[in-house]
């Protein structure tokens, strides 16, 4: 069970990775909400929280450690966020500088 959880939550993040590499803001949420139920699973399991019989500490374990090799993949999703969210803010005031805009845009979240 923890594998098949595990192996779902590394394809989750390399979808979210790959989504983040291209242009669609509609595929990067579609990724990053495919990721919280597999989250929200590995917390009810209790990972890290010392509940549950010897199995589970032991499934625990297992988990722990497989997120622990998958932080680098998980770290380039961040990575990328943050790498968007600068051009983002980037563009919005070359655009306003280039519009002639003596004021500085902030970059908010489409409604």
């Amino acid at each position: 069970m923890a594998e098949d959880m595990l192996a779902r939550l590394e394809q989750g993040f390399e979808n979210l990775v790959a989504a983040l590499e291209g242009q669609d803001p509609d595929l990067i949420i579609q990724a990053a909400a495919a990721i919280q139920p597999l989250v929200t699973e590995i917390e009810e399991m209790g990972v890290g929280s010392g509940r549950g019989s010897e199995m589970i500490r032991t499934e625990a374990t297992v988990i722990k450690d497989r997120l622990t090799a998958l932080s680098k993949l998980i770290d380039s999703a961040r990575f990328r966020v943050n790498k968007l969210t600068d051009l983002n803010q980037q563009r919005a005031i070359n655009l306003s500088r280039a519009l002639g805009s003596a004021s500085i845009p902030t970059y908010t979240k489409p409604r």
